[in-house]
């Protein structure tokens, strides 16, 4: 199969995923599927990993998903086709419950699973230029794995005109309705990212994970459950040692150390 992800770690703590298949447009296919979802397995348990980023080499963050595959997998048996559509159950769980904060940068396209892989992440930042769409129906079959996340960000009226569809929308509406956290002039995509990520990389990463904790539970549970989460998760969050040496460095008017 085409193309590679490339993990670039850096000093501060920052894991870049690149999605690298030119040919394709950065398209998926099962072996970068798999890839991908090894990778955020890793780097979720991984303590010198503080952010994770998605990003597609060439301009291009990832046009979908390859159909010669999809093509192939008619022919292949019913357990065949659910057991590859566990592969992408299994990189949708491994971004969405990532303790670590997940970032989509957006440039191009997002396309079907490059959509739904954006969708899933904590924030997306997108150049205003750039195209989001889920054209599965165009291809005769329903794009069911984007739906959860997809309803969290935009709501049913918004998701299901996107979905039944398949229309194109441009950043800027993206924005508009929640679908990423923000567009900006493409000159501005590098300098907004290290912005956002001097922000994450100054909150503890135990808040973060707990912070990140609660909102799983809350999108699980009703209002009255998760007040009485909220509690218990502030509660053992400030007790921690990260607490008191974030707590310690307001006072002292310096830097926390993580």
């Amino acid at each position: 199969m085409s193309g590679r992800i490339e993990l670039e770690r850096r000093a501060d703590g920052v894991a870049v995923l690149w999605i690298d298949n030119p040919a394709h447009r950065n398209a998926l296919n099962n072996a970068l599927i798999d890839a991908l979802t090894g990778h955020c397995r890793s780097l979720a348990a991984d303590p010198s990993c503080r952010v994770l980023v998605m990003r597609g080499r060439g301009g291009i963050f990832c046009a979908g998903r390859e159909l010669r595959d999809l093509r192939a997998l008619q022919d292949a048996s019913n357990d065949t086709i659910v057991a590859t559509y566990e592969k992408l159950k299994a990189l949708n769980e491994a971004v969405w419950f990532c303790p670590k904060p997940t970032v989509a940068l957006i440039e191009k396209y997002a396309f079907g699973a490059g959509a739904t892989l954006s969708s899933w992440c904590d924030i997306a930042l997108s150049e205003e230029a750039a195209l989001f769409a889920y054209p599965e129906v165009h291809h005769g079959f329903p794009p069911s794995p984007a739906l959860m996340a997809l309803f969290l960000a935009v709501g049913r009226k918004k998701a299901m005109e996107l979905v039944l569809t398949g229309r194109r929308i441009d950043a800027l509406e993206a924005d508009r309705i929640g679908l990423i956290t923000r567009a900006m002039p493409a000159a501005s995509l590098e300098v907004e990212l290290e912005k956002l990520l001097a922000g994450l990389l100054r909150s503890g990463p135990d808040a973060v994970a707990r912070t990140k904790q609660f909102v799983w539970h809350s999108d699980e549970s009703g209002h009255r459950a998760s007040m009485a989460t909220a509690v218990d998760s502030i509660s053992l969050g400030l007790a921690s040692e990260q607490a008191r040496e974030g707590i310690a460095a307001f006072f002292d008017k310096r830097v926390p150390k993580w």
